[in-house]
C-alpha cells in the first residue's frame, strides 16, 4: 500500500471518528476517540510530502487534542442523541375536506391554462401503458417547444432525444458516451446549473436530493411517472413521454412532457446536469416541467422557497436575516431537529452584492444557495451550503484584513475552528462548504424554508378571485373595505399556519415587478373589518407568490378574521388559494357581511369645496350629503381617497338633510375621530330613522382631491349630495369695511327689499402698517373675526345669526355667516355688524371683502360702512 493509500484510509478513520464522537455511548469512548483521531492526524502528517496535507493534518490533531481535553474536563458531558433515520415514521400529506362549490371549481379550471399550456388539476396515477410505445407510433412529442434566451440560443444546436442529450455529446466522444441516459446513480449526485439561468430551481432540486441521501424517504416517487417502486428511482419512459406532478395554481397538477432537451454545441450544458453522473436523466427533466409551467427556458429564476412549494409540495416560509426580529439561535432551534428527521428543506439567498464584494467573500449576489447539511460541532453551528453554479465560488470565510489593518500588530496563529476544520476535507465538491451561522447571517439576506405538511394533521383550503382592475393604486393607507376577507376557527387551542398563495398568470415568467402581498389576523369573531388599525398580527410583505403567517396560542372554537393585502399588484383580477394547516379540525369560510345594504357615492374637494377641519372657519364648504335612514340600523360610513397623502374625516350630524354652517357637539351624533390617512371609518351601534347631513373633510382647507363615501346598514338608505354652498345663489360684491387702527367694529345697514334667502361671507384682503414684518420674511397676523346680521342697538339688540356660531374665527380664509331667511315686514332696520379680536398691535389697518349670495338678483342694500360700539 503506498503513503497515498495509507494517508487516505488515515482521513477517512479521522472522518468516521469526527462524527461519532458527539454519540459516543460513555464520556470515556469520546476521550478514546478523540485521542485515537489525534494519532492518525499525527501519524497522517509523518507520512505526507505534501505541505497543504501536512498543515490540514497538523490542524486536525490540535483540533482532536483540544477536544480530548474538553471531553476530560466538562463533568456535564453527554452523548448526543444521533436520529435514526430509517426508524423515522413517514408522515401523510394531510388534504382539504372542505366541499368546494362552483366557482370555485371554475376558478380552479381557468387556472389550468397557463403560458400556452393546459395543466389540469391532478385527479390519479396514470397507468403503466400511458408510458409504453404502441407498435407504429411514434415517440411522444410535446408541443410547443419551450422558448430559450438569446445567449442560449448562441450555443443551441437542436432539441433532441435523451439517448442523443445525455451525457452531453460535447463531453465526450461518441466512443466513450456509453449506454446512454440513466435513472440511476452510482456515486452521490452533485446537481449544477451551467447556461440556464434557473439558480433557485437547482438549488431546489440540490435540497431535494440531499434528503434522500441522508436517508430519508424519496419524494420523487410521488411526484414522476413512471417511476419503478421496487427500484426506488423514476423508470425510463418507452415512448419518452413523462408526467409529473406539480403543486400551483391552488392545486397539484399535471404536467406533461417529452424527454427532449436542449443541447449544446459547446461544453456548456443548457439543462441541470449532475457532475459526477452526467448521464443522469431524472433531474433535467424535472427541471424541463417546472420550467414548462413558469413559460421557458428563458427564466430569471425566483425564489427556492417557491420552487420547492411547487415541486414538492412542501410548505413555504421566508426568513429574513437582517431583520430586526430576526435572532441567530431561534432560528436554529426551529430547524435543526426537523431538518434531522427530514421535515424541513432548507436553501438561502443573498441580496445585491458589488462585484468587489464578491469577488473577496466567494459569494455571488441575489443568487439562491441550497443548504445540504446541518452539524453542531464543538459549540459552533454549522450548515453544508452548496452553490449551484457548476462555476460557482466557495465562501471564503471572510474579506481579508489590508496590511494597514495590521500595522503595529504581532502576527497571532489563529486555531483552526471546527468550521474551517470541515471545510479542509477533500470529498466537498467544488462550491460547497461549511458555514457557521454567524456568518450566514452576515452574508445572506433570506434562508426559505419548507416544512413538510405531515407535520399536520388537518388543511383547508380556500379558492378566490380579487378584482382589482376598478381599484385605485394600491397604498397601504387604503381601507380593507374591498378586501377579500375570511374567518377561520380550530377545534383546540394551539397553533395554526395561514399560506398565502398568488395564482401565476400568463406573460409572468420574465417579469419581476414589485408587488406584495401579506396575510393580517384579526380577534373580531370573524366579521369583516375596514381598516388595519387592531390587526392581532401582520405578516411581512413579500414579493414572493406565496406568504406564510404562523399563528400561536390561538382560542378553541374562536373565530378570527383573515385578511389578504397587497401592495402593487397590477389593477386586474387576480387568483389566490388560502390554506390553513392546524393539528385541531379547523373550518375556514368567507367572513360575511355584517350590513345588508350598500350605498356608494363619489365626490371631491375642489378650490371651491376644501373647506378643512372644523376648527377652519371655512369648515360648511366641505362636501355635504344628505342620507335618509328608513328604519333603526347598526351604520358605517367609510371615507377613502386616493390621495395617500390627505388626512380625512367623515361626521354624521343632526342637519336634516341640509347643509350645515357650522356644527356644535350637541348636533354630532357620530363621527371618525382623529383625521386618518388615506381612509376615515365612521361606526354607529344603532341610528334612529330620519334624515341626517354627512360631512367630509380634510384636516387642511384647500387640499384637492377625489374620494368616495360609503355607508353600509342593515336598513335602505337614501344618499345623495348636497349643492355646494353658495351654488344656485346669485353672488355681489359691495364696498368693502376699512378698519384704521384699534378699531372693534364696523357696521353697515342692510334693508331686505322683499323675502330672500340670505348669506354674507366676509375675508380680509389688505393690512397696513405691517411692511416692516412682511420685509423680514415673518408670518402676518391677522385679527380675529365675528361676523353677524342684527335688528336694533343697545338693549334692544338681537342678532339673527351668526358665523361660526357666535365664535370668532381667522379671517384669513374667510368666514360666512350661513343662510337666513330674510323679509321687509319681519326685519325692520337691520345692520351687518363686523366685530374683530386679537388684532396685532402695529397694524394700522385691515380690509375686509364682503360679498353677498341671494336667490334673486336686487333684492338686498347695503349702506355706508361706519363705526360702531355695543352699549
Amino acid at each position: 500500500m503506498t503513503s497515498f493509500q495509507d494517508i487516505s484510509t488515515l482521513k477517512a478513520k479521522i472522518q468516521k471518528f469526527e462524527h461519532d464522537i458527539p454519540f459516543a455511548p460513555s464520556k470515556d469512548a469520546a476521550l478514546d476517540m478523540a485521542i485515537k483521531a489525534a494519532e492518525h492526524a499525527m501519524k497522517a502528517m509523518r507520512l505526507s510530502d505534501s505541505p497543504e496535507t501536512t498543515k490540514a493534518m497538523r490542524n486536525k490533531s490540535e483540533f482532536f487534542l483540544d477536544e480530548a481535553q474538553r471531553i476530560k474536563s466538562d463533568p456535564d458531558w453527554k452523548p448526543r442523541i444521533e436520529i435514526d433515520v430509517a426508524k423515522v415514521a413517514k408522515l401523510v400529506e394531510p388534504k382539504s375536506s372542505r366541499p368546494l362549490p362552483t366557482s370555485e371549481q371554475i376558478l380552479l379550471l381557468k387556472a389550468s391554462q397557463l403560458n400556452g399550456f393546459k395543466f389540469p388539476p391532478w385527479t390519479s396515477f396514470p397507468k403503466d401503458n400511458d408510458f409504453q410505445l404502441q407498435v407504429g407510433q411514434e415517440p411522444f412529442i410535446d408541443k410547443p417547444e419551450l422558448r430559450l434566451s438569446a445567449a442560449q440560443l448562441q450555443v443551441f444546436d437542436g432539441w433532441k432525444r435523451a439517448a442523443e442529450a445525455l451525457p452531453p455529446p460535447a463531453w465526450y466522444t461518441a466512443q466513450e458516451r456509453g449506454a446512454g441516459p440513466t435513472m440511476s446513480s452510482s456515486r452521490t449526485i452533485d446537481l449544477v446549473q451551467d447556461a440556464a439561468t434557473d439558480c433557485s430551481v437547482v438549488a431546489s432540486l440540490c435540497a431535494l436530493v440531499a434528503r434522500g441521501e441522508r436517508g430519508h424517504a424519496k419524494i420523487l416517487g410521488s411526484m414522476m411517472f413512471p417511476y419503478d417502486n421496487e427500484e426506488g428511482r423514476p423508470q425510463m419512459s418507452q415512448n419518452g413521454k413523462y408526467a409529473l406532478k406539480l403543486n400551483f395554481n391552488g392545486t397539484y397538477r399535471k404536467v406533461d412532457i417529452d424527454d427532449r432537451l436542449p443541447v449544446s454545441k459547446s461544453s456548456r450544458v443548457l439543462h441541470v446536469i449532475d457532475r459526477h453522473n452526467p448521464s443522469l436523466l431524472w433531474p433535467a427533466l424535472i427541471e424541463k416541467a417546472y420550467l414548462k409551467v413558469r413559460g421557458s427556458y428563458d427564466f430569471p429564476g425566483s425564489n427556492s422557497g417557491t420552487d420547492l412549494w411547487i415541486l414538492s409540495g412542501w410548505i413555504p416560509e421566508q426568513i429574513f436575516l437582517q431583520s430586526d426580529d430576526t435572532i441567530p439561535n431561534n432560528i436554529w432551534k426551529r430547524i435543526y431537529k426537523s431538518h434531522q428527521y427530514g421535515d424541513v428543506l432548507v436553501t438561502m439567498g443573498t441580496g445585491k452584492i458589488s462585484n468587489r464584494t464578491e469577488r473577496a467573500i466567494g459569494l455571488a449576489g441575489e443568487h439562491d444557495y441550497a443548504v445540504l447539511d446541518m452539524r453542531e460541532v464543538d459549540g459552533q453551528k454549522l450548515m453544508l451550503v452548496k452553490n449551484p453554479w457548476c462555476e460557482g465560488m466557495s465562501w471564503k470565510g471572510s474579506i481579508p484584513r489590508s496590511p494597514v489593518d495590521n500595522e503595529g500588530e504581532e502576527d497571532e496563529e489563529v486555531l483552526p475552528s471546527s468550521r474551517d476544520l470541515l471545510n479542509s476535507d477533500d470529498e466537498l465538491t467544488p462550491g460547497t462548504f461549511w458555514m457557521d451561522l454567524n456568518s450566514v447571517m452576515q452574508y445572506f439576506e433570506s434562508i426559505y424554508l419548507n416544512w413538510n405538511p405531515g407535520l399536520f394533521s388537518y388543511r383547508q383550503d380556500i379558492h378566490f378571485a380579487w378584482d382589482l382592475s376598478a381599484s385605485s393604486p394600491s397604498s397601504k393607507f387604503k381601507s380593507f373595505g374591498n378586501h377579500q376577507q375570511f374567518r377561520m376557527s380550530v377545534a383546540s387551542s394551539g397553533t395554526a399556519w395561514l399560506l398565502l398563495n398568488r395564482h401565476f398568470k400568463d406573460g409572468k415568467e420574465n417579469v419581476h415587478p414589485s408587488e406584495y402581498i401579506s396575510l393580517y389576523v384579526f380577534d373580531n369573531h370573524g366579521a369583516k373589518v375596514y381598516l388595519s388599525d387592531g390587526a392581532i398580527q401582520r405578516g411581512p410583505f413579500v414579493d414572493s407568490p406565496q406568504t406564510l403567517l404562523r399563528l400561536d396560542n390561538l382560542e378553541a372554537d374562536k373565530r378570527y378574521t383573515i385578511v389578504p393585502v397587497e401592495q402593487d399588484l397590477t389593477q386586474a383580477t387576480h387568483t389566490f388559494t388560502l390554506s390553513a394547516f392546524a393539528n385541531a379540525r379547523i373550518t375556514i369560510d368567507e367572513a360575511p357581511n355584517k350590513y345588508r345594504c350598500q350605498n356608494v357615492v363619489s365626490s371631491s374637494w375642489t378650490e371651491e369645496t376644501a373647506g378643512g377641519n372644523a376648527h377652519s372657519p371655512t369648515y360648511s364648504q366641505n362636501p355635504q350629503f344628505s342620507i335618509t335612514v328608513a328604519a333603526r340600523t347598526p351604520i358605517a360610513l367609510l371615507l377613502e381617497t386616493a390621495m395617500e397623502q390627505l388626512h380625512v374625516h367623515v361626521k354624521l350630524v343632526h342637519g336634516r338633510g341640509s347643509r350645515v354652517q357650522a356644527v356644535r357637539s350637541k348636533d354630532i351624533v357620530f363621527d371618525s375621530k382623529d383625521y386618518r390617512r388615506g381612509c376615515a371609518l365612521a361606526q354607529f351601534a344603532e341610528l334612529d330613522a330620519g334624515t341626517y347631513t354627512i360631512i367630509c373633510s380634510t384636516f387642511e382647507a384647500g387640499q384637492k382631491g377625489n374620494f368616495k363615501l360609503r355607508v353600509d346598514s342593515n336598513a335602505a338608505t337614501q344618499l345623495s349630495l348636497l349643492p355646494r354652498q353658495g351654488a344656485g345663489r346669485l353672488r355681489r360684491a359691495w364696498a368693502k369695511a376699512a378698519f384704521e387702527g384699534q378699531q372693534r367694529i364696523l357696521a353697515a345697514p342692510i334693508a331686505p327689499r322683499r323675502l330672500t334667502k340670505l348669506d354674507v361671507f366676509v375675508k380680509q384682503v389688505q393690512q397696513t402698517g405691517v411692511h416692516e414684518t412682511a420685509r423680514m420674511g415673518q408670518r402676518r397676523e391677522r385679527s380675529m373675526i365675528r361676523v353677524t346680521l342684527e335688528i336694533g342697538k343697545g338693549p334692544e339688540r338681537r342678532i339673527l345669526i351668526a358665523s361660526s356660531n357666535g365664535e370668532y374665527s381667522d379671517s384669513s380664509a374667510g368666514v360666512r355667516t350661513g343662510e337666513i331667511d330674510l323679509s321687509p315686514q319681519e326685519v325692520g332696520k337691520a345692520w351687518l355688524v363686523i366685530e374683530r379680536m386679537f388684532t396685532p398691535a402695529d397694524l394700522e389697518g385691515e380690509i375686509f371683502q364682503v360679498e353677498t349670495f341671494t336667490d334673486a338678483p336686487d333684492t338686498v342694500d347695503i349702506g355706508v360702512w361706519r363705526r360702531w360700539e355695543v352699549d
